[in-house]
């Protein structure tokens, strides 16, 4: 019977992680509908951002995230903001489930399958060829963002060592869906610390990339992020100080977890260290030792 390494297990992992066709094509069926929805506010189009757009996608996690350039002038509150956009959505879509989920209106299209966050923004100004922009912070206010630019630094960190930044953000963020009930941390948060550090890195070996990447993590107490692009301020891991503080523990746990399976392998002792691995994606199904 085959055996597969943890080095293996990990490779495996990834590339099962990969959104289908089917996931890309759901991601885009909705679009034209909500254009045509937000067209009774003053916009200046839809910019996609997230993971689809970054390659960073997880299967199973299908969100479409885009934000709305509003026109109008910037409202003081962005609970404002928030609750025009839901109101047209609503408006269009009656027996579809729409929520405010900061910072933006969630559209939960069958039953949730094919999900759309749609994000409120007004345009601040340019910064070289990037534009930037004010959408809803997560605790409350006003937040800069700057989508082209966050692309971009994926996308080049992603060049060398040839796909480490987006590989090892789909593992941390595969790791986040896995959990879902105490790793409520930004996704974006997860994917500029996994391109910061591959951009530090000369090879992408996953399993050993990851468990560095959630012991940093920890270690750093998830501590808010300058934007590596230097366009905008600083990022929160999570929207509140509870969501920081229980997943710090998750990830401490998680990554003395990685690190205790790693040895364990080490010492001949591999059937050990897959139950941990197990136990750290415990929301999903980690690859077997034996297929």
């Amino acid at each position: 019977m085959p055996e597969r390494t943890i080095a293996t297990a990990f490779e495996t992992l990834l590339s099962r992680k990969v959104p289908t066709e089917g996931e890309r094509s759901a991601a885009a069926r909705h679009r034209a509908s909500i254009e045509k929805s937000l067209s009774q506010l003053e916009n200046f189009g839809l910019r996609e951002t997230g993971s689809f757009r970054h390659g960073t996608a997880v299967r199973g996690h299908s969100d479409v995230d885009v934000l709305v350039s509003l026109g109008g002038g910037r409202p003081a509150s962005s609970d404002t903001a928030l609750e025009r956009v839901r109101s047209a959505l609503a408006w269009s879509f009656p027996f579809t489930p729409i929520r405010v989920s900061r910072p933006a209106v969630v559209v939960d299209f069958a039953g949730g399958d094919e999900r759309w966050e749609v994000i409120p923004g007004y345009y601040e100004r340019s910064n070289g060829n990037h534009s930037v922009y004010s959408i809803p912070a997560p605790g409350g206010g006003w937040i800069e963002t700057a989508p082209s630019a966050h692309l971009a630094y994926v996308t080049d960190e992603n060049r060398s060592p040839q796909g480490g930044a987006k590989g090892l953000a789909r593992l941390v963020k595969t790791w986040k869906y896995a959990n879902t009930s105490g790793a409520k941390v930004s996704s974006f948060y997860l994917e500029m610390r996994a391109a910061q550090r591959m951009s530090k890195e000369s090879s992408f070996i996953p399993y050993l990339d990851f468990a560095y990447l959630i012991r940093d993590l920890a270690n750093s107490n998830l501590a808010d992020m300058n934007d590596p692009t230097g366009v905008t301020g600083r990022f929160r891991a999570a929207s509140t100080e509870n969501y920081r503080s229980t997943a710090v523990t998750m990830l401490a746990a998680d990554a003395k977890r990685v690190a205790d399976a790693i040895e364990l392998e080490k010492a001949g002792r591999r059937s050990e260290a897959f139950k941990k691995l197990a136990y750290v994606f415990v929301g999903t199904t980690f690859p077997a030792q034996f297929y």
